[in-house]
């Protein structure tokens, strides 16, 4: 694994001084060897070019990738998990769910050196990082150390003390999270945009300030709001990552610039469906993922919308997730990334999303699947609640359809009504 991830940072870089001609063969070779092995090994991608004219799986061009058809995780979820795969599912393969942006959570697979992949393009954001330096995390911490067992990030935390984290469960209250933090100069704090608005809610309380270099923000869109906020009360430069499960950490930008940069030795990008958004011109973004082999997504949309800007390995500004944050009587901040967490068991819904209406009422909303007794799902979705919100009162709604935002694509896992 360690010699795949040297090759692949030492392409990287050579992109980074490469024409973009030069960029665009080297694409055009990986689409091939993708396309030629999934068509090999996966019975989605047989069954899904069966029919396609002779000569369409052959890209002599990336103009030529739209010969072929677009796909979606609807169209995954079709087959059985064995018919997409490429290779048979292991133990030894890394599993991570979506959070159900676009309405119902996806699993993706992937073997332990693709999926690293994703750390080293966060790596190539922070170009000023220096990795025997701590940094921050506020975010879903034991997933990642589980992944992380036995890799060879684990023996450098270990042994060599490189890339340590100093992490902060979503669920550690803002005003302990303020407390460790105060008085100290930290490089590099990562997080969510509505993780860190959470804290620097609690900031506000008594109008304090603390001292971070660079804030690392993924998982959501950035709003203007809380971009002044950080700047702020954080004053910090702002470094955004985008990304999907499907490609994680995808682009990243320069600190406190609004165009993205990506890897372009890892994913072809396109942009379909154009539409003017305030006056600009934006795409739903396509995407085929050039590293991961086990599970291919070759002209796979996304469904979040980028600005369209004439610029080589660029990407302009991204609609994507903009989640709200409820306050429970208690006074307990409930964001999305603590609910995803919370109710990841909850494999009994295919869709869940949290609704505070103006009264302050706080609905779960539910599909529930097919087949299933809403009673002892509702029991159950009623004993996760009680077990991590205590006695603050939910009203639990079973819908056949939960809207998703018409101009994002997405809908809110966490919604204020105002």
């Amino acid at each position: 694994m360690i010699l795949f991830l040297i090759r692949y940072c030492i392409e990287y870089y050579i992109t980074k001084i490469s024409s973009e001609k030069s960029v665009k063969k080297m694409q055009i070779r990986k689409v091939n060897k993708l396309l030629s092995h999934a068509c090999e090994n996966s019975v989605f991608y047989k069954n899904l070019y069966k029919d396609l004219p002779k000569g369409s799986l052959k890209i002599s061009c990336l103009e030529d990738l739209q010969k072929l058809p677009i796909v979606t995780k609807d169209d995954f979820k079709k087959f059985p998990i064995e018919d997409v795969l490429t290779t048979q599912s292991t133990q030894n393969l890394i599993v991570r769910s979506t959070s159900g942006s676009t309405g119902k959570p996806f699993d993706i697979y992937s073997n332990r050196k693709e999926y690293f992949t994703g750390y080293f393009r966060t790596f190539f954001s922070l170009y000023y990082y220096n990795p025997f330096t701590h940094f921050v995390l506020i975010g879903v911490v034991g997933q990642k150390e589980v992944i992380e067992k036995k890799s060879f990030l684990y023996y450098a935390q270990k042994y060599f003390k490189l890339f340590r984290r100093e992490a902060y469960n979503i669920f550690t209250p803002p005003a302990e999270i303020v407390e460790k933090l105060r008085d100290r100069k930290i490089n590099i704090l990562s997080s969510t945009p509505t993780g860190l608005k959470v804290v620097i809610d609690e900031l506000k309380k008594t109008n304090e300030k603390l001292k971070i270099g660079y804030v690392v923000l993924s998982g959501e869109t950035l709003m203007d709001d809380v971009r002044d906020e950080i700047k702020e009360y954080l004053q910090a430069k702002i470094i955004n990552v985008y990304g999907c499960m499907e490609h994680p950490s995808l682009a990243w930008t320069n600190p406190n610039e609004e165009s993205f940069s990506y890897a372009p030795n890892s994913i072809i990008l396109e942009y379909v469906n154009h539409i003017e958004i305030n006056g600009e011109l934006y795409g739903e973004l396509v995407i085929t993922n050039l590293v991961n082999k086990t599970m291919p997504f070759i002209r796979y949309k996304i469904g979040d919308h980028v600005k369209i800007i004439d610029q080589h390995k660029k990407m302009g500004k991204i609609i994507g997730r903009i989640d709200d944050v409820i306050t429970l009587k208690n006074g307990t901040k409930l964001f999305r990334l603590q609910v995803w967490s919370i109710f990841s068991s909850l494999k009994e819904c295919s869709q869940y999303k949290i609704l505070q209406k103006k009264d302050g009422k706080l609905y779960f909303q539910a599909i529930c699947k097919k087949g299933l007794d809403k009673r002892l799902v509702q029991e159950k979705i009623e004993n996760i609640w009680k077990n991590s919100f205590g006695e603050s009162p939910v009203e639990i709604e079973f819908l056949d359809e939960i809207p998703i935002n018409k101009k994002t694509g997405k809908f809110k896992n966490i919604e204020v009504k105002v």
